[in-house]
């Protein structure tokens, strides 16, 4: 799975290129693309500070019954999920993949058009159920993980910062 951003329709994102010399303009746009995608601090690559959110605020009652016609209790999808999570809880089997922030440190930016555009991407499927603007999961949404847009707004005037830096650099060392 594979989620790709572009940034459109940020009116002082898209001013600021404009008055960037044309020369420049792959320095500024290569600046705010890394600052986007940021590091441990801000950015993509931050991970949003956890809080807590059951599977039953965010999937409510399923209609799904056990073998008896009993109701499996909200937030679960069937009886065998259920039982699986029960296990879990009891030690009776692995959690399975522990979290490693491999998809949060799969973010990057990938020039295209020679540098005249990028493209920001996240490989793994974790990024596509954390932070995708169409498909993220109703209970990565409620235990605070930020869609792809809201990071962006987030942090667009730290890229024009980080650009405007890149550019006087830039144009210093010409």
């Amino acid at each position: 799975m594979q989620i790709n951003f572009k940034v459109r329709g940020v009116e002082a994102v898209q001013a600021f290129m404009r008055s960037v010399p044309y020369g420049a303009v792959k320095v500024a746009l290569k600046a705010f693309s890394e600052y986007i995608v940021g590091d441990t601090r801000h950015g993509l690559r931050h991970p949003d500070p956890y809080k807590y959110a059951s599977r039953a605020a965010a999937y409510g009652s399923t209609g799904a019954t056990f073998e008896n016609g009993a109701p499996v209790p909200d937030g679960y999808f069937s009886a065998k999920q259920f039982r699986y999570v029960a296990k879990i809880t009891h030690g009776f089997t692995d959690r399975g993949p522990h979290r490693t922030g491999e998809s949060t440190r799969a973010w990057q930016a990938v020039p295209r058009n020679d540098g005249y555009r990028y493209t920001l991407k996240n490989d793994t499927a974790g990024g596509y159920f954390t932070r995708d603007e169409k498909r993220q999961a109703r209970q990565l949404a409620n235990v605070g993980w930020r869609k792809v847009s809201a990071v962006v707004a987030a942090n667009y005037i730290g890229g024009i910062r980080a650009a405007v830096a890149a550019v006087k650099k830039f144009l210093k060392s010409k």
